[in-house]
């Protein structure tokens, strides 16, 4: 705990989820004024969560029922 919390890059990845967790919550200008000012990490944590909610959606459509009895 007190070598991951002296690291470096460990406290910018946190630091950029705890931004990103409250992306939800800023108006349209100001969100895309926060994508435009990200950092290197910031990109990379946000690739990986769009990587992981476009894998969720495919599974469950994947796995849900068709629609229209096809």
């Amino acid at each position: 705990m007190i070598v991951a919390s002296l690291d470096v890059n460990f406290k910018e990845e946190l630091k950029a989820k705890e931004q990103w967790l409250k992306f939800n919550v800023l108006s349209e200008a100001e969100r895309t004024t926060a994508l435009y000012s990200t950092t290197q990490v910031q990109i990379c944590f946000f690739i990986t969560v769009l990587h992981r909610i476009a894998r969720a959606n495919l599974t469950t459509a994947l796995l849900s029922p068709a629609v229209g009895g096809s």
